[in-house]
């Protein structure tokens, strides 16, 4: 067997909700565990976090749902986006997923086969401009929800800068936000539940929580962005994936020779040179290489030339050993390679350094 495989820290996917449920006092929490638990695997993800303390979760697809059905998770759960009218069915047979819905079309096709009074959740696009209906058109849907025998549990938006505090548009959006419940309100419509707050709307905007937040990235202890590192470690979040792999082979390389693919790297002196059996079809992005680093032996080691398809080349030194434990995410000794710092090293976000994990890097919990 290979010697390559996460290990994921439920424990700390329960701290992390802990404080995130601490934070929001009364609002209820919805764990957002789409995209496998952002690779960390869905359903143990949505288990560890109801016991502490998320009362919902919520997904991106209809297969998500019904993943999380199969395994006996009984909570809500909200689809973040409308579902094609063709999957209504399957939604209103799952039981207890709860549909997002912006236009008449989801809300005609929903009712067609729902149950009568089965709850849906209105999403009003107040200035991301993915999906929604725009605020002018809230109260019409909303009236064609109720008319056609639904139940108006929730509206909802989505922040697009949450992470920063010197945009007005998150002010804008809150802004929106209020003015749409509002005339909700004076047309007779009293949803139970208002959401509005992701992760940075939670940690950066106590005046978004309403009466439920959904925190995705922030309950697997990464942060939204980098502006929001200090405060994500000042609020105690854990890590809670330890990617590892091994030393697989060892060899002793002269001074001016290429290595690896196109010879990207070139070495100036005598240099060991380490082989990990990781690469880019698990997820180790082929430009890692630029900047990217492995911890051996509690120490940051440079990865040296294009990472391949099934493994990587690491700088070493004579102390490196075959069979040494090679991590790529999270500790090692006094040393931490977090996902956010990895993301912003590839021009890119944590989000997608943890998604993009591949299926055959075993998980372990």
């Amino acid at each position: 067997m290979r010697p390559t495989w996460a290990v994921i820290d439920l424990e700390a996917i329960a701290a992390n909700v802990v404080r995130f449920a601490d934070l929001v006092g009364d609002a209820e929490l919805c764990a957002v565990v789409k995209a496998d638990g952002y690779g960390h695997g869905a359903v143990p993800v949505a288990r560890t976090a109801l016991r502490a303390g998320a009362t919902w979760l919520a997904v991106a697809l209809v297969e998500e749902a019904a993943e999380l059905r199969r395994e006996g998770v009984e909570a809500p759960i909200l689809l973040l986006s409308e579902p094609r009218p063709a999957e209504m069915a399957e939604v209103a047979g799952l039981g207890g997923v709860r549909p997002t819905v912006y236009t008449a079309d989801g809300v005609e096709a929903f009712a067609a086969t729902a149950a009568p009074g089965s709850p849906v959740h209105l999403k009003v696009d107040t200035g991301m401009h993915r999906v929604g209906v725009a605020p002018h058109g809230a109260v019409d849907l909303a009236g064609r929800v109720v008319g056609a025998g639904l139940a108006l549990e929730g509206v909802f938006t989505h922040f697009a800068l949450a992470d920063r505090t010197d945009e007005p548009i998150t002010g804008l959006q809150v802004e929106r936000f209020d003015a749409v419940l509002a005339e909700l309100a004076d047309a007779g419509f009293d949803p139970p539940l208002t959401h509005q707050a992701n992760t940075a709307g939670v940690l950066n905007r106590p005046d978004s929580h309403r009466s439920m937040v959904r925190v995705g990235v922030g309950i697997y202890g990464v942060e939204p962005s980098p502006l929001l590192r200090s405060r994500c470690r000042e609020l105690g979040l854990q890590p809670a994936v330890l990617l590892r792999s091994e030393v697989s082979h060892l060899q002793v390389v002269g001074p001016g020779e290429g290595v690896g693919y196109s010879h990207r790297w070139t070495t100036p002196a005598v240099t060991h040179l380490a082989i990990v059996p990781i690469g880019y079809a698990d997820g180790i992005f082929r430009g890692w290489w630029e900047g990217g680093e492995v911890l051996i032996g509690g120490r940051r080691r440079p990865i040296r030339g294009l990472v391949t398809m099934d493994s990587l080349i690491v700088e070493v030194d004579e102390a490196v050993a075959v069979g040494d434990e090679v991590v790529l995410l999270g500790a090692q000794g006094d040393e931490c390679l977090r996902a956010g710092e990895v993301g912003e090293l590839l021009g890119t976000i944590g989000y997608e350094v943890l998604t993009s994990l591949g299926a055959r890097v075993p998980r372990r919990y």
